[in-house]
Order: C-alpha cells, then structure tokens, then sequence
C-alpha cells in the first residue's frame, strides 16, 4: 500500500459497520470494533485489508455524508475540524452488498483462512454404529455421495 497500516480497536455503536479504514497521507488506520470476539475481529481485518488491495470505496472526509454515516451523533463540520488535515478520507460502507463487498469478503475471507491458525477436521471418522444414521443425514440434507 506504499505506508504502514495499523489496527485500533474502538468500541462501536451497533449502528456502525464493524470496521473501517481512515486513509492518512503517512499511513492507513483500520478501525475495528473492540467489542467484537477475537476471530471476527481478525476477520474484519482481512475484509479491511481486501477492500484496500482492491482499492474500493474512498471518499474524502469532506464529504458531510461519509462523515455522518461513520460518526452519525457528531456534526461534520466539528468532525472534520477537529481532525483536520490528519485524515484524508475513508473507506467506508454502511451495507454489505454490492460487487465491491462480494469482492472484498471473498479475498478476505481467503486472506482469513489462510492465516487462521485452527483447521477444522477435513475427515471425520465415523464409529461402525452411527454409520447407518449419518447415511440418513445425508440423504435428508441432499448429499448424494
């Protein structure tokens, strides 16, 4: 990305998406809520980090709007005052849809898998007595192998 990135936690409001990105002229800053448990958050981070290989979404924090969907209890004009020159703009969403979010969750989502230190079992092995039951799963649930 040519400048560091660093994480920060932060406690959200429920009303604000569970990440998102503040673009500085030295650096990028991912803020993900703090309240989240462990594996969302490193989630989340992926997501982040997926929107910003695919270049989504950056609007400048002059933007009344982009400022009131992250802060929405806060007046833009105090918000960008405050911040002034710190921040150039974000990246931010307040929905998960379109082709940019199914971009960024499909490279996030691989991103987390591959760093994610615990594998599920890619085998089970099934005890001689219940074999008879799983085989009734499968066919209740559509499996035809």
């Amino acid at each position: 990305m040519g400048k560091p990135i660093h994480r920060l936690y932060v406690a959200m409001p429920p009303e604000l998406p569970s990440g998102w990105v503040a673009v500085r002229a030295t650096s990028l800053s991912i803020i993900i809520d703090a309240a989240a448990p462990r594996w969302l958050r490193d989630m989340v981070l992926c997501h982040e980090l997926a929107h910003l290989v695919h270049g989504h979404h950056l609007r400048e924090l002059d933007d009344p709007e982009a400022i009131r969907r992250l802060l929405p209890n806060l007046d833009p004009a105090a918000v960008r005052a405050t911040l002034g020159d710190q921040v150039e703009g974000t990246l931010a969403r307040t929905c998960f849809e379109g082709a940019a979010e199914r971009e960024a969750e499909e490279l996030g989502t691989e991103l987390f898998e591959l760093l994610n230190p615990w594998r599920g079992e890619q085998r089970w092995d099934v005890p001689e007595r219940a074999a008879g039951v799983i085989t009734r799963i499968e066919r209740a649930l559509g499996d035809q192998q």
